[in-house]
């Protein structure tokens, strides 16, 4: 009796079936996977080390507190009146040289309140602006 013997083949692996397991565990966790958006992020308001300041120009500062009341140069808005008034009224003391309008807004300040502000300075010719930031070393405000 004659056996035959086998060829000695070196072993291989098919990739076929593996790279189609690989794009089906892909789909499966692509469409179970459920996405969380978060609304709110916390951030810490920008500081800055250097600052421009001209001492020379006339500003107007408006203050922003948290509750959302504004003050122009320290004194409050009054109820009757809505703060694009007040501050039209403090461009045309200046005369001919038009302020920069200085933002100084609270920590928890909303953003509708900051925004607010800086509309009715636009509105009242104001188109300079500048947001007030706190030094990091000595929170002095610049």
């Amino acid at each position: 009796m004659k056996f035959r013997t086998r060829e000695s083949r070196t072993p291989t692996v098919e990739l076929t079936p593996l790279i189609d397991v690989v794009f089906l565990l892909l789909i499966f966790f692509m469409i179970s996977t459920t996405f969380v958006s978060r609304t709110g992020l916390q951030i810490q308001l920008p500081e800055v080390e250097h600052s421009q300041t001209n001492p020379d120009r006339k500003r107007v500062e408006v203050m922003v507190t948290k509750d959302g009341s504004y003050l122009v140069d320290g004194e409050a808005v009054p109820a009757d009146s809505d703060l694009e008034s007040v501050l039209r009224a403090r461009a045309e003391e200046a005369g001919e040289q038009m302020p920069l309008l200085v933002i100084r807004a609270d920590r928890n300040a909303r953003h509708a309140a900051v925004a607010t502000a800086m509309d009715a300075g636009s509105a009242a010719g104001l188109g300079r602006m500048a947001i007030s930031t706190v030094e990091p070393d000595t929170g002095k405000a610049e």
